[in-house]
């Protein structure tokens, strides 16, 4: 009995500190709000969004966090909301990757099969370093066939630089990539720069078509 009692503290206790060496790239208390505002031009916001952190839970040997996303339209009405999950197993932290179909601006999900492949953070981001590709794919399973893909490539840490917004100034790291989106046959393609910051996550955002040309900024406003 007292070996098992053993073994069950030391289980707890590898648990505790897997869950202690995450590095989290978005809030972990309960409640927290995140809000973000985008623009295509400097001062004029089109629309926002907020995330809200909904469950925690670090009972199976990783930290996971339930994420509420709602997404609200240039007069502050609401127009699409999904719930996603982030989570770290004490080396490397994910974000699933459904967070992405709030800017997909998809009301209808049910009659779509999602797969995908998720973005992943390493405990530590240091410039120079290579992080690996990420992905969505939606799927009508109806007689009507769709399909919608958006396909994250090349991303890499840029440098280490302090992000000022409305919300404040945060440490992050500037991370860049390229998309690839697919709507049947349309195809899109654009270079994305984004900047995190531990225990904050995304604070600013900005994309540019191919030609190089910034067309939306997305940054964090309120942090509560």
């Amino acid at each position: 009995m007292k070996r098992i009692t053993i073994f069950f503290a030391l289980t707890a206790l590898a648990v505790a500190v897997s869950a202690q060496d995450c590095t989290l790239y978005f809030p972990s208390k309960t409640g927290t709000e995140l809000v973000y505002s985008y623009y295509s031009k400097p001062g004029k916001i089109e629309s926002s969004s907020k995330q809200t952190i909904i469950g925690k839970d670090d009972s199976s040997g990783k930290l996971k966090l339930d994420i509420s996303s709602e997404s609200f339209d240039e007069k502050g009405e609401s127009v699409f909301k999904i719930n996603y999950s982030v989570w770290c197993d004490g080396r490397t932290f994910y974000v699933d990757m459904k967070s992405m179909l709030s800017s997909m601006n998809l009301k209808e999900l049910s009659e779509f099969k999602i797969e995908t492949n998720d973005m992943q953070f390493p405990a530590k981001l240091t410039p120079g370093q290579q992080l690996k590709d990420a992905s969505i794919t939606l799927k009508t399973e109806s007689s009507v066939t769709m399909s919608i893909s958006s396909n994250i490539t090349d991303r890499k840490v840029e440098a280490l630089e302090k992000v000022t917004t409305p919300a404040g100034t945060f440490d992050c790291a500037k991370i860049s990539y390229n998309v690839m989106a697919k709507v049947s046959i349309v195809k899109t393609e654009s270079h994305i720069i984004e900047w995190y910051a531990p225990n904050v996550g995304l604070v600013r955002s900005e994309t540019y078509n191919k030609k190089g040309k910034l067309t939306g900024i997305n940054e964090l406003t309120s942090l509560n």
